[in-house]
């Protein structure tokens, strides 16, 4: 089983990537389980959301404690991502717009928000970012950019335009930085 944690800023879609990543394992033919984490959020504040995959049945149902992947959504939330616990041998996906290493960890990095105003991904809050982490995170899961596409359609049906361009710029774009 494969456990992700998605940090980021309420507003930034964490809730929707977590939504987005379980329903591609489920279009990739594996069990996918989105985790959203409600306490008392609003816009703006540090908020988390987890996804688990797995080929066979998942039976947990609580919050990824020490997951195998963390998704950074903001470089400002670097270093409490990480502090909250990651595995030992876990990977670090980050958005940020230049290279930016986490010690000790495999870091891929993409810059999300400029792939998300290059294709006019915006909101009256800000941009949208989860698209083009999904994209992001999809290459890094291996998983197929069919079964990425077929998720964004399923998602937004006759409506996946931009989304799809983001999420395919994002998937070519992201670069491992360290070991």
């Amino acid at each position: 089983m494969l456990e992700l944690r998605i940090n980021g800023f309420g507003g930034q879609g964490s809730v929707t990537l977590a939504h987005l990543l379980a329903q591609a394992a489920l279009e990739n033919g594996e069990q996918g389980q989105a985790l959203p984490f409600f306490g008392v959020e609003r816009r703006g504040a540090p908020v988390r959301a987890a996804v688990r995959m797995s080929p066979a049945t998942i039976y947990a149902h609580s919050q990824c404690e020490l997951p195998d992947y963390v998704i950074v959504m903001s470089e400002k939330l670097t270093e409490a991502a990480v502090s909250e616990g990651i595995n030992k041998n876990g990977t670090v996906i980050i958005n940020a717009p230049y290279p930016l290493k986490v010690e000790k960890y495999p870091t891929w990095q993409v810059d999300a928000d400029g792939i998300a105003g290059e294709k006019g991904l915006f909101s009256a809050d800000g941009l949208f970012i989860n698209v083009p982490l999904f994209g992001a995170a999809c290459r890094v899961l291996n998983i197929p950019g069919k079964v990425m596409e077929q998720t964004i359609l399923n998602k937004w049906p006759g409506n996946g335009g931009s989304n799809l361009d983001a999420a395919r710029e994002a998937f070519k774009a992201v670069r491992l930085i360290g070991t």
